[in-house]
């Protein structure tokens, strides 16, 4: 029956049925067929979505978009651009610099692309970057978002796993680090030879007449937003979705104050955020649904009897869980891939010893990368839109950071530490 199940998913998936329909319709004949009550489904569908975790999803989408309606965005990069302009390649640091700032507001790797895509290349297209290599390092600084808090992918990840979702948060923060250490070291490597051709069109030529002090000024609040959001939820103030909440209204606070607040503004905000979660949410209830279905087949079970002695060695299952997880990040949504996984992953990582904190960076993180290949590359369609370049000329110049990526990946996934060391630092 598990067999019948997977060959329908893919079929209806191949034939262009919506990823949650295709999760959920296989799930649902196999209730049928097995004659199980389809109480379990409504069941299902209330343990999935009744936690703290999602509660403060939608709060930190309506954050991270209210951040880029409000124009704070432009506020932080012009600060980080004229704190850095001068030295050759600045536009490229500044790139991974804002990227890892702004993923504390944003959460999502496309949110960063299309809340500062435009502005990062017009920058690095002034300083003499070609439009396709600043595109592709928009993509590579863009997956910093999913791992730093607050991680929109990793407190979707919570509500599968029931990990503690601080705890999650903050088991991101060094991975993190470490990628946009990664990325400014290729950047600081490949400048001679990436500066090609200086446009020189004066992008912000008024910009550049502002005074500096003005620039930190307007800036500062939206900088020290991050540090508030992480302190907030270290120190017990807050919990998670009350930390959203108050992030929500400090910054239509501060739009007043910066008089760019606009009902159409919040509006346009509130509505791409019900369009986002409604997606999420149930891509989140079918996703679940489809892995119980697996889970009842005891799936894990006739994985670990398939992978043999390969099954007790640490070191293997790794290989192979980021090798699937890599090919599933290429082909699917991820967060359709993370709910139709990660229960299965669990059920083979845990009883090796492998903490879920853990695995929740290796899954999203490797999801991540997957917005950045081919072919479904969600990131790589983004930026070529924002960017007004050709998609294949994007991926040519992605490809070379993969580097830097899978330099990360290898650490959080071979150095446990790099994850768990914060939390058990902080949290015990």
């Amino acid at each position: 029956m598990s067999a019948f199940v997977i060959i329908l998913f893919i079929v209806l998936l191949l034939t262009g049925v919506p990823v949650g329909a295709a999760m959920g319709i296989p799930a649902f004949v196999y209730f049928v067929v097995n004659n199980i009550s389809l109480a379990t489904i409504p069941y299902t569908f209330y343990t999935n979505l009744m936690s703290f975790s999602m509660l403060s999803i939608p709060l930190f989408i309506l954050f991270g978009l209210l951040v880029n309606e409000f124009g704070e965005t432009d506020r932080a990069f012009e600060f980080a651009r004229r704190l850095m302009k001068g030295k050759r390649g600045y536009s490229a640091r500044v790139n991974v610099i804002i990227s890892l700032l702004f993923a504390g507001m944003s959460g999502a790797a496309v949110a960063d692309v299309g809340g500062l895509g435009a502005v990062e290349i017009k920058a690095m297209e002034e300083e003499g970057y070609t439009r396709a290599h600043a595109s592709a390092l928009t993509i590579a600084t863009a997956t910093v978002g999913p791992i730093f808090p607050p991680s929109i992918p990793l407190l979707l990840y919570c509500s599968v796993a029931a990990t503690s979702s601080i705890k999650q948060l903050i088991s991101g923060c060094i991975p993190a680090v470490i990628l946009s250490f990664c990325l400014y070291v290729y950047v600081s490597l490949s400048t001679r030879k990436k500066i090609v051709n200086p446009q020189h069109e004066g992008f912000f030529a008024e910009k550049d007449k502002v005074p500096m002090l003005k620039v930190v000024l307007d800036a500062l609040p939206i900088v020290i937003a991050p540090v508030l959001i992480i302190y907030s939820m270290l120190s017990g103030v807050f919990t998670p979705g009350e930390t959203g909440a108050m992030a929500c209204i400090y910054i239509i606070l501060l739009s007043v104050f910066h008089r760019s607040f606009s009902l159409k503004k919040l509006y346009r905000a509130a509505m791409e955020t019900l369009k986002s979660c409604g997606t999420m949410m149930i891509m989140s209830v079918t996703g679940t649904l489809f892995s119980t279905v697996m889970v009842l087949e005891r799936i894990p079970t006739k994985l670990i009897s398939l992978l043999g002695p390969i099954a007790e060695n640490k070191i293997a299952v790794l290989l192979l869980v980021n090798l699937l997880l890599l090919v599933l990040g290429m082909l699917m949504e991820s967060n359709a891939a993370m709910f139709m996984v990660a229960p299965i992953i669990l059920a083979i990582t845990t009883p090796l010893g492998i903490d879920p904190l853990q695995m929740g960076v290796i899954i999203v993180f490797n999801l991540m990368i997957g917005l950045s290949t081919p072919p479904y590359g969600l990131c790589i369609f983004t930026v070529a839109k924002v960017g007004r370049v050709d998609p294949s000329a994007v991926i040519r110049e992605v490809m070379p950071m993969w580097i830097p990526m899978f330099i990360t990946l290898l650490c959080v996934t071979f150095i446990p530490g790099v994850t768990l060391w914060l939390p058990t630092l902080l949290f015990g």
